[in-house]
Order: C-alpha cells, then sequence, then structure tokens
C-alpha cells in the first residue's frame, strides 16, 4: 500500500483524492485541509446568492467524462427547482448551490477507510530516505510516499506603498475573503477596494445587497471591468489549427480577425474567446518565453476582462451602479496612503496622466487576486519547499516549475521524484488553471501520473 499526502482540501485536492481512491485500491491518501471547508475552497463557500458562477452550469461537472453531472444534479434537486429549465446547462447559478454540490460529492465519495483527513495547516516538508514527512502547525507528522500541492491561492500582495504604515489600520483589510468587511461596514462608509476584477466585483454586489448606499471606489492600473456573457447562445467555429504553434502576434492578430469575422455575422465576440479557451493551454505552451512575457506585460488584462466574463445579470448591474455614480472606477495606481483620524486619504497616479487624484475612503479591501510569485511568499510551508529545492520558483513568476504531467521541478529543471502539483501553482506553465473545467482534467491527471507510476 502507498500513501499519498494531499496538501490542500479544496477542490484540486479534494478531486485529485476521489480520482486516487477510485482508480486503485493500493493506495492510501492523507489530505491536509485548512481554513476553509473541505472541496469548497474560498471560491464555493460563500452563503451570498448575489455571488453567481461566471461558468455556465453545463461547464462546471465536477467530472470531465460527465459534463452533465452538475446540471442533472441541480435538476434531481427539488429545492433549486427555480432553476430547472431545459436551458439550465447555459445557466449561471449562485456559487453556494455548487458548494451545496461539493459537499454532497465528498460525503459521498470520501467515505473511505482509505482517506484520512487532517485539519490543520502544512507549514514544514522534508524529504529523507524516499519519504515525504509534511509536519502540520499544531505538531502533527504525516509520512507519505507521494506529496501532491494543492494549495490554491494565496493571500493578495500588499500593495507598494511609500508609507506602508497605514496598512496596520484596522479599516484595512488585506485578505478580502472573509466576512469581517461585511460585519463591519457602516452606513455612512465610503470604501476603496483595489482591483477591478471579479473579487471587486463580489464585493461591490454583496455591499449593495445589503442595502449600502455610499460610495465606492475601485482603482485598477488599467481600470478594466470584466465584460459580460450574452444572453444569446452562440457558437463560433473552432480554429485551432490555424493558431496552435503559432507566435503571440500570429495569435493576437487571428483572434482580432476572427471576432471582427464573427461580428460582420451577427455572432457575438463572446463565442470567438469561447472557442480559443478549450485551447488555451495548448497555445500558450507553445510560445516561446518572449511570447509569453510579452503576453503578460501587454496582453494579460484584454485576454482578463474578455476571457473572465461576468453573468448577465452581474454585468447589467455593476454598469447600473456606475451610471448612478455609486460605483467609480479609476485607472492608476495606489501611491500612497495617511491616516486621518476614522478615514484614509489615498493618493492614486492616474493612468492617462501625470496627476495625482487624492479620495477620502474610511475603508479599503485589497482585491488584487492572490499572490503568485512563490518567491516573495511569506508562507512558512513555500519557504520550506524552497529551501530544500523540492521546488524552484515559475520564471515567470506565476507559481512553480513543473512539467506538463504535474511533476514539479527544482531550480536545475530537475524533476523532483513523486512531488506533483495541481491547480494554481501551475499557471506559469499552462496558464489557464483557475477554472473548474482547467482544474478537473489537472487533478484526474495527476491522479493517473500517480498510479501508473505505482504499477
Amino acid at each position: 500500500m502507498k500513501t499519498i499526502c494531499i496538501i490542500g482540501g479544496g477542490f484540486s485536492g479534494t478531486i485529485t483524492a476521489i480520482h486516487l481512491l477510485q482508480k486503485s485500491s493500493a493506495v492510501s491518501v492523507k489530505l491536509i485541509n485548512h481554513n476553509y471547508p473541505l472541496v469548497k475552497g474560498v471560491a464555493y463557500s460563500t452563503l451570498r446568492r448575489e455571488h453567481l458562477l461566471n461558468v455556465p452550469a453545463g461547464k462546471m461537472s465536477a467530472f470531465a467524462a460527465d459534463p452533465a453531472h452538475f446540471s442533472n444534479w441541480v435538476l434531481s434537486k427539488p429545492e433549486y427547482s427555480d432553476f430547472h429549465s431545459p436551458s439550465i446547462a447555459h445557466a449561471f447559478l449562485p456559487r453556494m448551490i455548487y458548494g451545496k454540490y461539493l459537499d454532497e460529492l465528498s460525503a459521498l465519495h470520501l467515505k473511505n477507510e482509505r482517506l484520512e483527513i487532517i485539519s490543520s495547516k502544512a507549514v514544514d516538508v522534508k524529504f529523507s530516505n524516499g519519504k515525504y514527512n509534511v509536519t502540520t502547525e499544531n505538531g502533527h507528522s504525516t509520512e507519505s510516499d507521494f506529496l501532491v500541492l494543492a494549495t490554491g491561492n494565496f493571500q493578495p500582495a500588499p500593495p507598494k506603498l511609500q508609507n506602508p504604515a497605514a496598512l496596520s489600520s484596522d479599516n484595512y483589510f488585506s485578505n478580502p475573503w472573509t466576512n469581517n468587511f461585511l460585519e463591519r461596514l457602516q452606513p455612512d462608509d465610503s470604501v476603496l477596494l483595489i482591483g477591478s476584477g471579479l473579487t471587486m466585483v463580489d464585493y461591490v454586489l454583496s455591499m449593495t445587497a445589503a442595502g449600502f448606499k455610499g460610495k465606492i471606489y475601485s482603482v485598477s492600473p488599467r481600470g478594466y471591468l470584466p465584460e459580460g456573457h450574452t444572453e444569446q447562445v452562440a457558437v463560433y467555429p473552432d480554429f485551432l489549427e490555424e493558431i496552435k504553434g503559432k507566435s503571440l502576434q500570429h495569435v493576437f492578430t487571428s483572434i482580432i480577425a476572427h471576432v471582427q469575422k464573427a461580428m460582420e455575422q451577427n455572432i457575438p465576440w463572446q463565442a470567438v474567446i469561447d472557442s480559443v479557451r478549450p485551447h488555451a493551454k495548448t497555445v500558450w505552451m507553445g510560445f516561446s518565453r518572449k511570447d509569453k512575457q510579452q503576453f503578460i506585460s501587454h496582453v494579460r488584462h484584454i485576454w482578463g476582462v474578455a476571457r473572465h466574463r461576468l453573468p448577465v445579470d452581474a454585468h447589467k448591474k455593476i454598469r447600473e451602479l456606475m451610471q448612478a455614480g455609486q460605483l467609480e472606477v479609476i485607472g492608476g495606481r495606489l501611491q500612497a496612503l495617511s491616516g486621518m483620524n476614522n478615514y484614509f486619504e489615498a493618493a492614486i497616479k492616474l493612468r492617462k496622466a501625470q496627476d495625482v487624484r487624492t479620495i477620502h475612503v474610511s475603508k479599503i479591501v485589497n482585491c488584487t487576486g492572490p499572490q503568485i510569485n512563490f518567491n516573495e511568499l511569506n508562507e512558512p510551508l513555500v519557504k520550506s519547499l524552497l529551501r530544500q529545492d523540492l521546488i524552484a520558483a515559475d520564471e515567470l513568476k506565476m507559481g512553480i516549475r513543473a512539467l506538463p504531467s504535474g511533476n514539479a521541478l527544482n531550480s536545475k529543471a530537475e524533476p523532483v521524484p513523486r512531488l506533483y502539483a495541481v491547480g494554481s501553482l501551475l499557471r506559469g506553465l499552462m496558464w489557464e488553471t483557475t477554472a473548474v473545467p482547467d482544474l478537473r482534467v489537472n487533478a484526474e491527471n495527476v491522479a493517473a501520473q500517480i498510479i501508473g507510476s505505482i504499477d
């Protein structure tokens, strides 16, 4: 019997465990989970109905081989009759419903005597004599033959300010994925959300759903907002062969041409992006390092707003709040903060001018997204792995180095024996590693790699 230890009990880690237990009776799994509920992680632990999936239900099955698994589950539940529709596959359901789906899934598949769930935080790893030994913060020690890193997303990096002392204020919220902010929100507050992506949208929808009428500012370097999905269900022909293995310039030019072609045929541009989306990993891995760096510098934000789209109703609500003046999105960088009694004075260097704009807010939330540069993470587990050269930061500063199989690489680009990574840690290698359609395939592939090496 071989033992696999998985660090991280979110979606990726738990689905990997399920596949391992299903694929072989000759393995045992130790799943180390901390902070968030098993399998649901940050994204699907929300209890707020206004937080919607930004992927249609028909693409949210936990199992790639059974695409309708989630949709059929919803249709089987009388309590979700409001969503029972022939078009459910194209619907954007509340994330809390998906969380219930994952709860039931884990309860069904994780009742296994070969599984041990350890509720603590992994802080140290040692590799000796062909075995991994993981220590948790409660002093528990776990030995295994294989190690899988499924740590998910880390907290956002703090903003780089001229005077970072203001970040120690109780009215600055460094972790956007807690309930502390909403519990302390006052009706007469004014709020600055650093970032203008999906996390910012979640916050705005939650605040306004709770009746908040105060001013909301959002600041990001370019001031881009996620685009919306369309009510029209449209399909655009696959053109992978036209862009596979080609340069960034070729791919970008080709996509723009197809968008123009689609619009001439009254097909929404979103359908073109949806056509490319399943092949993003293939296209990304075909880029040179220079192309990847140029993409990150110049194209990433454009791809982000087109790719990470909002459900129609959420997009409409955000636009209404902007038109009403309650929400203002500023293109620029937060340069300095100073405290003024119960208020902050925030200096923002505007994107399209050399001017600095000053605003006054009572609360600030960091919504910039998870920190992905492993060399800058202040996490004991990550520091331990880096120190022993069991992992190495990706050259693009977007996770860790690894092979397409998920096998981690050290700083010499050598495969580390029986150490694998799943999920967002592989962003630099695969680019698209954060949505369920990618994560479920990644988890199953890593499980198959491990079982295959045992057999």
